[in-house]
C-alpha cells in the first residue's frame, strides 16, 4: 500500500480534528435564548456554564431579552433563574415584563428577582458588599438550585463594588461565576456609535458576547439588530440580524435594508 504523502496526512489530521470539534460542540448542552432563528445560528443556543455579555446601547431590549431567557427556560425545561437588578426596582421591572406579555405568575416558583436597589442603602459598598452578594448567591444555589443568572448591570456593579484593582477583581468574579456551574448573562451598557462592549474590558473575560444596536435604515426608520460577536465552543456567523419582537416573542431575520411601508 502506498504511504500517504505529507500533504495528504496533514489534510487527514485536519479533517479528523474538525470532525472531533464538531462532535464536541454538538454534544455540549445549551441554553436557548428563545430568539427564533438566532438559536439555530448558535448551534442550539449558548453553551451551558458560559458567562456571556449582553451589550448594547439604550433601548436595544437587553433587559427584556435577559429576563425572557429566564422566563422561557423556566417554562420549557424547569430551569431555575435569578435576576439581579442593581438599577431598576422590582415592581418597575415586573411591570415592564408584564407589558411585554410575559405572565410572571407562571414562573414565580422558578424565577426570582433580587431588587438590589433597595439593598444599596443597607449594606456597605465596596469589597464587603460584593463578597456578601456572592455569599448570598452561593447560599441560594445550595438551597434551591440555580441554572441561570442575570446581572443587570455591569456599570452599576462597578459603582457599588468600588474595585481596588478592577482587572484582577473582575477576573476572579468571572471565574467564580464559572465555578458556580450556572449560565450567566451580564448586561453591559454601550455608548451608541462605539464598538467598545464594556467599560473594563470584561469582553475579554467573557465566553460570549451578544451585541445589540439601533440601526437607522433611512431618515425615519430604525431597526434593532443583533449579532454574536463571539461564542466559545460554537461555530457561528458574526453577521448582524434584524431583531423583531411581536406578541411576546423574539425572532430574527436576515437584515432588511429598507422598511416596507
Amino acid at each position: 500500500m502506498a504511504e500517504k504523502g505529507e500533504g495528504e496526512t496533514s489534510k487527514f489530521a485536519q479533517d479528523l480534528l474538525t470532525a472531533i470539534e464538531g462532535e464536541v460542540r454538538g454534544s455540549r448542552k445549551r441554553v436557548r435564548t428563545f430568539i427564533e432563528g438566532f438559536d439555530e445560528a448558535l448551534e442550539g443556543g449558548v453553551p451551558k456554564g458560559h458567562v456571556c455579555l449582553l451589550a448594547g446601547s439604550a433601548g436595544t431590549m437587553k433587559s427584556s431579552i435577559a429576563y425572557n431567557i429566564l422566563h422561557r427556560n423556566a417554562l420549557e425545561s424547569g430551569a431555575r433563574g435569578l435576576y439581579l437588578s442593581l438599577e431598576q426596582n422590582r415592581p418597575s421591572l415586573e411591570d415592564h415584563m408584564y407589558g411585554l406579555g410575559l405572565n410572571l405568575q407562571r414562573t414565580a416558583n422558578l424565577v426570582e428577582i433580587w431588587d438590589l436597589g433597595l439593598l444599596r442603602s443597607k449594606l456597605i459598598s465596596g469589597e464587603t458588599w460584593l463578597n456578601l452578594l456572592k455569599k448570598d448567591i452561593a447560599d441560594y444555589r445550595a438551597k434551591n438550585g440555580l441554572d441561570l443568572l442575570v446581572l443587570d448591570s455591569l456599570p452599576a456593579l462597578d459603582i457599588i463594588a468600588k474595585y481596588k484593582d478592577v482587572r484582577e477583581e473582575l477576573f476572579y468574579l468571572f471565574e467564580w461565576l464559572r465555578e458556580l456551574s450556572v449560565t450567566s448573562f451580564l448586561i453591559s451598557e454601550m455608548t451608541e456609535g462605539t464598538m467598545k462592549y464594556s467599560k473594563n474590558d470584561e469582553d475579554f473575560l467573557a465566553d460570549g458576547i451578544l451585541h445589540l444596536k439601533m440601526q437607522f435604515v433611512d431618515d425615519v426608520h430604525v431597526q434593532r439588530r443583533l449579532r454574536a460577536v463571539k461564542m466559545r465552543n460554537t461555530k457561528h456567523s458574526m453577521d448582524f440580524y434584524t431583531l423583531l419582537f411581536d406578541a411576546g416573542r423574539f425572532s430574527v431575520t436576515k437584515v432588511i435594508g429598507k422598511v416596507q411601508e
